[in-house]
């Protein structure tokens, strides 16, 4: 009796326990359709949450791409300013070059001429005393009038000798001045086309910071502007090579000049010491 009485209990506790199962699955469904409920609510807060990340996100990239243009523009101007005081130093630096270069012409010339006229000073000293050796040997008045004619030959092709030099020299110099002046110009004009190069492509890249543009795209069109300012500068250094050949020439010209000039006094020289000869008779004219 006992045992039937417990298993007719099994028997209950089991039909029970099967009976409070579809209880259990409908209290986890209803679980999950409220967290799925609460999900949907709240779905439009976390969007909030992640657009407000992402505009986050965006404020900082733009805060850091607004430093790095600052940072860039700051020390863009402090090399630029750099860069105008050594071009400005250049300035000065050439154009003391060209007042040395002027002095030097001037005190070379002043050596030159200081060394033609003592030399023509001893030519002159040479040739006086050679008319008084002349003057001393002519017993005659025959020999006397060839003497002063010969003097009056011989000096006055001396002059012309003179006049041709100095005239030679003198022309050297006007086309030496003109050349020195001409490179002057253009080396002047190539140093000023580059600081004006370098100045319009300064104000544009401050312009370019001030309006925000991107650093890179500064940088790259002031480099640009940069490598055609060098360009043009070194093409105008190239043409100062010529005034070395220029001087040279106009010193090859000068010395056929003056050698023409010598060569016919010598031969004026030449003939009026036959004269002279013919009316003394003698090497005495030597």
């Amino acid at each position: 009796m006992t045992k039937k009485v417990f298993d007719i209990t099994r028997i209950l506790i089991g039909m029970v326990a099967v009976a409070a199962v579809p209880y259990t699955v409908s209290a986890a469904m209803m679980g999950n359709e409220e967290r799925r409920a609460e999900w949907e609510a709240n779905r439009g807060e976390r969007q909030g949450m992640m657009e407000e990340r992402r505009s986050e996100r965006e404020a900082n990239k733009e805060e850091r791409v607004a430093e790095r243009q600052e940072k860039f523009c700051e020390n863009f101007t402090a090399r630029m300013g750099e860069m105008q005081s050594r071009l400005a130093e250049r300035k000065n630096k050439f154009t003391d070059r060209k007042k040395n270069r002027i002095n030097y012409l001037d005190e070379k010339r002043d050596a030159r001429d200081n060394m033609l006229t003592d030399k023509r000073e001893e030519q002159d000293a040479r040739r006086n005393a050679w008319y008084e050796k002349l003057e001393a040997a002519a017993d005659t008045d025959e020999k006397k009038a060839a003497v002063a004619e010969f003097k009056k030959t011989v000096e006055a092709a001396a002059d012309t000798r003179r006049e041709a030099v100095d005239a030679a020299i003198n022309a050297f110099r006007k086309s030496v001045d003109a050349a020195v002046t001409t490179e002057k110009e253009n080396r002047a004009g190539g140093i000023e086309t580059f600081g004006t190069i370098i100045e319009v492509a300064l104000n544009q890249a401050k312009k370019d910071c001030a309006d925000g543009k991107n650093p890179d795209t500064i940088r790259s069109a002031f480099q640009a502007s940069l490598k055609s300012a060098r360009e043009a500068l070194q093409s105008e250094r190239k043409g100062d090579g010529n005034l070395g050949v220029i001087i040279k020439d106009l010193a090859t010209t000068r010395q056929a000049a003056m050698k023409s000039a010598l060569d016919a006094f010598k031969t004026t020289l030449e003939q009026a010491k036959v004269d002279l000869k013919k009316a003394f008779g003698t090497e005495e004219v030597e």
